[in-house]
């Protein structure tokens, strides 16, 4: 007997539709992938896919409504001052994910906040996944939120799935022939993001 693969609706949220869906018959359930620069928030029983090399994701929900969801980024240099287009473009990626979260009935006080990533992948250079952690645990620390898991640094790339409804991390440690195209790609996502970072981008509350 053929199973067929369940129809399922667009993302909840209007401004996620530009994310494709797709069924994962290992969990049963729909599942969405968050590419570099993106972020995604759900309060549906689905799993939030991603890739990470030296990029961090902060997996963030409302632990009393599950409405959460996860954001993937790399801050694009290593300038370390506050004021720099690189740390303003990490607390955009920050806000971005927070505020959603809010917008749909998430209270900070009820986060449940999970950290991933930050892999060192091109080993005698300089760590941009460490600056990627750093910035993340200060950003977090200044916003007086507490961190529940981190699972960060290493040498490998990592596949997570995240089930915001549930607060469910699967964390997979891929086999170094996995690196080399994990790393390419965050270098060509990097370069875009010198690009952008100008200073058009604006924070929000």
């Amino acid at each position: 007997m053929q199973t067929r693969t369940p129809v399922h609706s667009l993302p909840q949220y209007p401004e996620f539709r530009h994310v494709r869906q797709f069924w994962m018959p290992k969990r049963k359930r729909v599942a969405v992938k968050v590419v570099a620069g993106d972020y995604y928030v759900s309060s549906q029983d689905e799993v939030i896919c991603t890739v990470l090399g030296s990029c961090v994701s902060t997996c963030i929900r409302d632990t009393t409504i599950g409405v959460g969801g996860i954001n993937h980024f790399l801050l694009p240099d290593a300038d370390c001052d506050i004021l720099s287009s690189s740390n303003r473009y990490g607390v955009f990626a920050m806000e971005q994910l927070i505020n959603a979260i809010i917008k749909y009935g998430g209270q900070r006080e009820n986060f449940e906040i999970k950290v991933v990533g930050g892999g060192n992948m091109m080993a005698g250079a300089n760590d941009i996944g460490q600056r990627n952690i750093a910035f993340v645990q200060q950003f977090l620390k200044t916003e007086g939120l507490a961190v529940s898991a981190l699972d960060v640094g290493g040498l490998q790339a990592r596949r997570i799935q995240y089930i915001a409804k549930t607060g469910q991390l699967m964390v997979q440690k891929l086999k170094d022939s996995n690196n080399e195209r994990t790393m390419a790609l965050e270098l060509e996502n990097q370069r875009s993001i010198q690009q952008q970072t100008n200073d058009d981008i604006e924070l929000f509350d």
